[in-house]
């Protein structure tokens, strides 16, 4: 006997019953349709802007409700990427509290303060390595999602030393436990965030490879890390080179390289390399990055004899003798970068016009793709199956190529 098929009518009519009865069981819309107003919603990704513009270009920021995979050398910035992060957003969110599982002790007052931490909005949890083992800590951030905290980092997971690693002999020792703890504690934290709304930043230092050839880099943990990453960004300094801007000044900044090498929350350019440029003891050169900004998207020109000029709407670039005019009188017509920088400091309301017209602005056009060799292997990755130790090894390769 011929099977006989419903139409969409009938099908939707079925289902809709179906789904009506696990709701009402449930006490909440939690199926439906992707097209139902409550599913739409949870559909929907929200993000924790970054400070930096280029980064926030790059990447929107970090998802809230999902787990993002912050990976790089020591002394890459990632801790100081997390901590500006958290102070950005207490900055526009006067609701926003963050939360901090501390493992390696390299947490201090300084740093707080460097990034203007509001500590009444700062929740700091530090090990004890007597008496501090990680199925203790990773309770502890179960609960604090739970609770609502808006963003949990935890660095980093290579310290979190599971008890029966603290009490067993050295003999005893078995590598997989650590990666066993990380797998439970995803099947745990995954779902609870989700609920929350918690952005949970992981941090992960990149190791030698001891085994490998040549000495690649790895990450630790277990794949059930990389796998339950939505977003992983992986850190590197690079060097400032002769003919930057920043080139005198190099001995007080760094330059920062972000390769985002997995996003799973956004589909429009999701494999991308962004360089930002930090102070050291300030953070994000934020002022530097809307001037460069302004410049690139012709707000105001540089010219002939170093002067830096703002023309009206309307006037063409170099007409020197229609320069704009602010209404104290002050021509927009100055000789050199230091002059130009004295002014915005001593005149932020002019800064603050040129940040507000930037931001008006589709900046898209200047988020840089990876190049087709570093995508090459992303795609090769995704054939082949190959780990996030491995591609991030491959890719390693390619920056460490002298330019």
């Amino acid at each position: 006997m011929a099977r006989q098929r419903k139409n969409k009518a009938e099908k939707v009519k079925s289902l809709k019953s179906v789904m009506a009865q696990i709701n009402k069981k449930e006490g909440d819309n939690i199926i439906g349709f992707s097209s139902d107003p409550e599913i739409e919603e949870l559909l929907k990704i929200e993000f924790l802007p970054v400070k930096s513009l280029a980064l926030r270009n790059a990447i929107k920021g970090l998802p809230r409700g999902k787990m993002s995979l912050i990976v790089g050398n020591p002394d890459s910035g990632k801790t100081s990427f997390l901590l500006e992060t958290i102070a950005y957003n207490q900055e526009i969110d006067p609701d926003f509290i963050g939360g901090w599982l501390e493992t390696e002790g390299s947490m201090n007052d300084e740093m707080l303060d460097m990034f203007g931490i509001d500590r009444t909005r700062f929740i700091y949890y530090e090990i004890d390595p007597e008496n501090g083992a990680a199925e203790k800590a990773l309770d502890y951030a179960r609960a604090l999602c739970e609770a609502g905290v808006d963003m949990l980092c935890i660095n980093s997971l290579k310290s979190l030393t599971p008890q029966k690693e603290i009490s067993d002999t050295f003999e005893d020792q078995n590598v997989a436990i650590s990666a066993r703890l990380n797998a439970r504690a995803m099947r745990v934290l995954i779902p609870i965030i989700a609920n929350s709304g918690t952005a949970l930043a992981i941090v992960q230092h990149k190791t030698t490879d001891i085994g490998s050839y040549g000495g690649g880099t790895v990450i630790t943990g277990g794949r059930a890390i990389v796998y339950n990453s939505v977003l992983t960004l992986d850190f590197n300094k690079v060097s400032i080179k002769s003919g930057d801007p920043y080139y005198d000044r190099k001995d007080d900044f760094a330059r920062i390289r972000v390769r985002c090498t997995k996003n799973h929350v956004t589909t429009k350019q999701p494999y991308t390399v962004t360089d930002y440029t930090v102070k050291y003891g300030v953070g994000t050169d934020l002022e530097g990055e809307y001037l460069q900004a302004a410049f690139d998207f012709g707000i105001i020109h540089k010219e002939g004899g170093g002067y830096i000029r703002e023309y009206p709407f309307g006037v063409e670039p170099g007409d020197k003798k229609n320069v704009r005019v602010l209404d104290d009188g002050t021509k927009c017509e100055w000789r050199g970068m230091n002059n130009f920088s004295n002014y915005l400091q001593e005149n932020p309301e002019y800064f603050n016009y040129l940040k507000s017209r930037i931001e008006e602005m589709d900046l898209s056009s200047t988020v840089q793709s990876m190049s087709e060799e570093e995508i090459a292997i992303l795609e090769k990755a995704n054939a082949q199956n190959l780990t996030e130790e491995e591609i991030l090894e491959q890719l390693d390769d390619i920056v460490d190529k002298p330019e």
